[in-house]
């Protein structure tokens, strides 16, 4: 009886969840991206990681006026001192910090200009980076006719994307366009003719709120938020010219979303998160879905951790060897707490999430990149004190995952 026994209790232990090996681990002591300085407003932050694990950082400081960029190898030292980017100048606040590495760090600053047009303020800059973190050219600005933002291709280039009239109302307070999309150069001169990224689909919700994530083969997927025949998320196939491919993946929510990330290794394998817009409608917190060989796994709750009231989306990043990491923080704390979640390949959480944040410190901002053998790397601006006496630090934590 007792080997039999035995037996049985390790085919049960095999079953039950092992915390030890799920959690997140940090490896070696934090890194210090930027010295400690005043904090800055405009908190938009980037990381972008080659596949041998070197990596920039690029992020808005409006203390000294400029958006900076540091460029650490693949031992996680830095190359250089920051440098910069891009100066800023009055009127000028930036929406998204979008890049991607194809050979080279291929960097989008998406950005409202109230400054040079306060009455269309939509803009974008776009810069290559060589292998050092050095801009090979003065960055490029682009502003077509109803222009909502740049999201970076390989060799210089970049999906354009552009609203398209008429608005249409829906249900309640909803209201519709059309989103296009064309593949344009360093300039922003077309490469392609422009196609309709909702063609056959639900149509974006008025606003910004979409994401683009490039796949290996300098093709995209896009996700976005409508509230145009169902409320939730359309996700679609586009090839490297921006042309919708197959049918979209539908993500039905209660209520259109009100954050959104969209994290891919292939048009058929990635994850989405969302938050929905107002928790009355019976959704609160963030949402996870992922897609398996074209298989939809979820809406997954994501439950924010003991203590913590609500969860807000900040970013999500895949990795090469399966899996996903999602960053969050608790919507009501003070100072705010970011906290790192690992998801498995169909966006299920792995193991409790953890505290990113130090004690006393509250974590505005962050972003994540994926590094090789399993670990991850979370950059984030953690802030203390208030007013004047306001001190950031920029801090990159590298973690094991489960």
């Amino acid at each position: 009886r007792r080997p039999r026994f035995f037996i049985l209790l390790a085919f049960l232990l095999l079953l039950l969840p092992l915390p030890a090996q799920a959690a997140l681990t940090p490896v070696g002591a934090p890194l210090a991206i930027a010295d400690e300085s005043p904090c800055s407003t405009d908190q938009t932050l980037e990381v972008i990681a080659t596949p041998k694990g070197a990596f920039e950082v690029v992020w808005v400081d409006d203390f000294d006026f400029v958006v900076k960029g540091r460029r650490f190898a693949r031992n996680l030292q830095p190359s250089g001192p920051p440098r910069t980017l891009l100066p800023l100048h009055g009127g000028l606040f930036f929406s998204e910090l979008a890049g991607i590495w194809a050979g080279r760090y291929e960097l989008a600053m998406n950005a409202l200009d109230f400054g040079n047009n306060p009455g269309d303020p939509v803009t974008a800059y776009r810069v290559q980076l060589d292998l050092e973190g050095e801009p090979l050219a003065p960055p490029a600005r682009v502003k077509p006719p109803r222009f909502l933002g740049l999201a970076p291709a390989a060799g210089g280039d970049s999906l354009q994307f552009r609203f398209e009239p008429p608005i249409f109302g829906g249900p309640g307070p909803c209201q519709s366009w059309g989103l296009l999309a064309r593949r344009v150069d360093r300039s922003g001169a077309p490469l392609s003719a422009e196609s309709r990224v909702n063609s056959r689909a639900s149509a974006p919700a008025l606003g910004p709120l979409s994401e683009v994530d490039r796949l290996p083969d300098d093709t995209f997927v896009v996700a976005y938020g409508t509230c145009h025949k169902f409320t939730g998320v359309v996700v679609r196939r586009l090839n490297a010219a921006g042309a919708p491919v197959g049918k979209p993946i539908d993500l039905p929510l209660p209520d259109q979303p009100t954050a959104l990330a969209l994290a891919a290794r292939g048009g058929a394998d990635l994850a989405v998160a969302a938050r929905p817009s107002r928790p009355s409608a019976g959704a609160v917190g963030v949402y996870t879905w992922a897609v398996v060989n074209g298989q939809v796994f979820g809406p997954t709750h994501i439950s924010a951790p003991p203590g913590a009231s609500n969860a807000l989306l900040v970013d999500l990043a895949a990795s090469p060897a399966g899996g996903y990491l999602l960053l969050f923080r608790d919507r009501d704390a003070e100072p705010i707490t970011l906290f790192a979640q690992e998801l498995d390949a169909r966006g299920v959480p792995r193991g409790a999430p953890l505290a990113i944040t130090g004690e006393g410190e509250s974590g505005a901002t962050g972003a994540i990149a994926s590094l090789p053998n399993g670990r991850w790397l979370v950059v984030t601006r953690a802030q203390s004190g208030e007013g004047d006496a306001c001190r950031e630090r920029l801090v990159g934590i590298v973690l094991a995952g489960g």
